[in-house]
């Protein structure tokens, strides 16, 4: 398996299933590691580690739907942009200029995160995978659609 920048190993960050709350777990070469939350204390078991360190589903659902997309906070990457934006007219769009640049330079330096479509549970610190591609909305509506969908027992189907 790959280490990042920070010479750790790979992780794995997800959603209590209780709580809420965010569970941050390093990812070992065992059979199964677990991930405890840090509010309620429950245990959340992790599927077994890839071997070769390529990530093909997801540690903590199991789905087979992943998709890249750079590790970078979203809601500080469009506040950075309103404020270029407010900052356009004394600046003559300078700032507008500025924020592109620093845009297209924390597009290259900052690491891929893996991302799973069913849980959304963030990956990081694996082997970049060819079967995972960008975010694709109709792969993302398709998983969501099959997650609601409800299976009816044979015995309760009404027969035509």
């Amino acid at each position: 398996m790959s280490r990042d920048a920070a010479g750790r190993g790979p992780t794995v960050a997800f959603a209590c299933d209780r709580c809420g709350r965010a569970i941050f777990a390093p990812v070992g070469d065992g059979p199964i590691d677990v991930g405890r939350c840090p509010g309620c204390g429950q245990e959340q078991p992790l599927r077994p580690a890839p071997q070769a360190g390529r990530l093909e589903r997801c540690l903590c659902c199991g789905l087979d739907r992943l998709y890249v997309q750079k590790d970078f906070n979203r809601k500080l990457g469009l506040g950075i942009f309103a404020l270029a934006a407010l900052l356009s007219v004394p600046t003559w769009g300078l700032s507008l200029l500025a924020a592109t640049i620093l845009d297209a330079a924390l597009y290259r330096l900052l690491p891929d995160v893996t991302v799973c479509y069913g849980c959304g549970a963030q990956h990081r610190g694996f082997r970049k995978s060819a079967a995972h591609g960008a975010f694709d909305l109709h792969v993302a509506e398709s998983v969501a659609a099959r997650a609601r969908a409800v299976v009816i027992p044979e015995s309760e189907q009404v027969r035509g």
